[in-house]
């Protein structure tokens, strides 16, 4: 599992990724490179057999701590055809 932080992995649509306004172009590149090893890395471990499991960090804050945290172990404990994604 990977808990990825909403800056730093580019969480589209978060209200928590929000493009620097000073060296922009540094700070895109750099993110850039972060969703592409985190995509590289993923589908790396796909391949060897395991279930990947995406949490971002503003689904750990309140309110959807409990709904996440629900998802999470409906994950880990249902069969692999039934899995949700998180």
């Amino acid at each position: 599992m990977f808990v990825h932080g909403c800056f730093w992995h580019r969480h589209e649509g978060c209200r928590y990724f929000v493009v620097p306004k000073t060296r922009t172009d540094f700070w895109m590149e750099k993110i850039g490179r972060n969703v592409a090893n985190d995509e590289r890395q993923q589908e790396e471990l796909r391949k060897q057999g395991w279930r990947v499991l995406v949490v971002w960090e503003c689904e750990l804050r309140p309110p959807q701590r409990e709904r996440t945290l629900e998802r999470l172990f409906y994950s880990l404990t249902a069969p692999e055809s039934e899995e949700l994604e998180c």
